[in-house]
């Protein structure tokens, strides 16, 4: 791992770039295309040649952009934008620079945020000029990906905008909407289902739901899970039971959801009891929607995927 690259004009800080590649000699050529560039601004050039060694290359100082190698063993390029997405680093650009050429996973490389995607190989100046359009653009900060305003009285979550939040740390993409449903009357009536089991420290018993329905379940544990548009597609449109990475995934995301839920007294602390995909008719659901104190649906629609339905009950 090296950090010497140009000399900056004196008091102007070199941008700073982390390269990630498993291949030392990628890194020696990427290295030397933009130290030899003239169009690019002084820049402190890392390599790391793991996902993991980026990670703690980040954790020591961000950069101002990082360019990973998509394939790679261990922790793929994938994996490392999620991660950087849900450990705090959404604004870094990231350039993608690989061998992959399938349209799938070029899809899911900008899905996941990518500022510019190259393949390999590719020539200095098509590198240089990708590199310095994405240091000219300015760092997008995590939260400004959506404003949307709170949740109205009745609903079991507090906003609409934190729970955007919490999807986007999970996928790791903005590539998706997720837009206030009307109550679903059929609800009661799905066979299969993710659904959440809540309670509070304060209280006894169940506090509050949260369900998803099979094609949320693999839009969202199927986009955290890292498998290809092809394989989520599939699954929705066959109807197909999620497998268990799947459903680990979308579990979490509904752990996340817990301290989302309006809070019924000031001394509630919520977390998640139990999350499973339930085969057939929730017995107990009817009951629960006629007596509810609180209930927010949304679609969620990811583009060329699909679009589910997520909704939450406090009982």
């Amino acid at each position: 791992m090296h950090s010497q690259s140009m000399q900056p004009p004196s008091g102007e800080r070199p941008r700073s770039v982390l390269i990630v590649d498993d291949s030392r000699a990628i890194q020696a050529i990427m290295r030397r295309a933009l130290e030899q560039s003239n169009a690019l601004p002084p820049l402190n050039i890392r390599t790391a040649s793991s996902a993991e060694q980026a990670q703690a290359l980040v954790e020591d100082e961000t950069p101002d952009l990082l360019l990973s190698d998509w394939h790679m063993p261990g922790m793929d390029g994938a994996a490392l934008m999620r991660w950087l997405r849900r450990h705090g680093h959404g604004g870094l650009p990231i350039g993608v620079v690989t061998t992959e050429t399938r349209r799938d996973q070029l899809d899911r490389a900008r899905e996941l945020g990518a500022s510019f995607v190259l393949n390999k190989p590719f020539d200095d100046v098509s590198l240089c000029q990708a590199v310095g359009e994405a240091l000219s653009r300015p760092m997008a900060a995590p939260a400004d990906i959506m404003h949307v305003p709170d949740l109205p009285r009745g609903a079991a979550l507090e906003s609409l905008a934190q729970l955007q939040q919490q999807i986007y740390m999970h996928i790791g993409t903005r590539g998706f909407e997720l837009l206030r449903a009307e109550p679903d009357a059929r609800l009661a009536e799905r066979e299969q289902q993710l659904v959440a089991l809540y309670g509070s420290t304060q209280r006894s018993g169940l506090y509050a739901l949260g369900l998803l329905d099979t094609a949320a379940c693999w839009l969202i544990g199927g986009a955290a899970s890292g498998l290809s548009s092809a394989e989520i597609q599939t699954g929705i449109a066959s109807g197909t039971e999620p497998g268990t990475r799947v459903v680990d995934q979308a579990g979490r995301l509904l752990q996340a959801c817990a301290p989302l839920l309006r809070k019924r007294s000031p001394a509630d602390q919520v977390a998640l009891s139990a999350a499973r995909l339930v085969r057939q008719r929730f017995d107990k659901l009817p009951e629960l929607l006629q007596q509810h104190l609180g209930r927010s649906e949304f679609t969620l629609r990811i583009k060329s995927l699909g679009q589910g339905r997520l909704s939450f009950l406090l009982v």
